[in-house]
């Protein structure tokens, strides 16, 4: 069996070939690429996709707030709004969630960083959302505490988490995950396409239907900057990571339609790569551009370094 691949396409084509699921290709192509046996994996997956509950509970349960002032519980506030134009209970579970992880990560607590730190609340907080919500639905009422620290999970969770890790594999060798050499679109826009992937599997879509709900997140999030106000994953990523879910979301309901992205997701990658290159490198996650040199931006900076003095 082969385990390299470079593109969606390849992909498709080992799946084919060796008439397998990509989830159970997913564990297979670990296990190679590792020297760790299948066995041991899976633990070692459902340990990580329990990080990611609990840094949602921890962001929904107590506001989260930075010694920066950046982040305010936002998660906290979202969830408990008693006024919001979408009254949708996917839709509201799935920006909460985001806020709440990334704000655990924001305030130094445990996240998985899926694909990066300043992304980690899109793939997991989407991936929950649509369980809280349609997998595994408990009392009705967007972010019903109690349901969320008991919920159980079978397999197919895990199989979307793992669709989603082969996603961020093809963006990662075609262009890249990191906001220091591609800009944020590296980052939150990977793990929106991650994250669209693995609805669209949720949602039993065919692969090429899951990628091309990948391609139309990732086109949405195509030019991206990283401009990180006092150098610190909070402003904008934390609020961003909510902006993306709401593409994500967007992007799947689309792909539910039978609208399809014009562009394949390999060639959205290529694009994203090419864009990466030219943006200038102070929209590059070094906080000399962008949102992190506005008066505010600034004003954050100089209290922070007092603060560190």
């Amino acid at each position: 069996m082969k385990f390299k691949f470079h593109t969606f396409s390849e992909l498709a084509a080992i799946l084919e070939a060796e008439h397998i699921p990509a989830p159970e290709y997913g564990i297979k192509r670990e296990a190679f690429m590792t020297g760790v046996s299948e066995e041991r994996l899976l633990p070692e997956i459902d340990r990580r996709i329990e990080i990611t509950r609990n840094a949602l509970i921890k962001g929904l349960e107590h506001p989260q707030h930075s010694r920066s002032g950046l982040t305010k519980g936002a998660a906290v506030a979202f969830a408990s709004a008693a006024r919001r134009l979408i009254q949708d209970e996917l839709f509201t579970r799935s920006l909460a969630y985001s806020l709440a992880i990334n704000e655990v990560n924001a305030c130094g607590g445990k996240v998985v960083s899926f694909p990066t730190a300043g992304s980690s609340g899109i793939v997991p907080g989407l991936i929950w959302a649509w369980w809280d919500t349609r997998g595994n639905p408990g009392p009705e009422g967007a972010c019903n505490m109690a349901q969320i620290r008991e919920a159980p999970y079978d397999s197919r969770l895990r199989d979307a988490f793992i669709v989603a890790s082969l996603t961020g594999v093809i963006i990662a060798q075609g262009a890249t995950l990191a906001g220091s050499e591609g800009g944020c679109q590296a980052e939150c826009g990977a793990a929106g396409a991650m994250a669209a992937c693995a609805l669209a599997y949720l949602e039993e879509q065919p692969l090429k239907a899951c990628f091309s709900a990948a391609a139309l997140s990732l086109k949405n999030s195509l030019g991206l900057v990283c401009d990180p106000v006092a150098g610190l994953v909070e402003v904008p990523c934390v609020k961003r990571n909510a902006f993306v879910a709401a593409n994500v979301l967007t992007a799947v309901d689309l792909t539910l339609s039978s609208i399809e992205s014009i562009i394949p997701f390999d060639e959205v990658v290529w694009a994203m790569k090419q864009i990466g290159d030219i943006l200038p490198g102070v929209l590059k996650e070094n906080s000399t551009g962008g949102l992190a040199i506005t008066p505010t931006g600034l004003a954050f900076k100089q209290v922070l370094e007092r603060l560190d003095t």
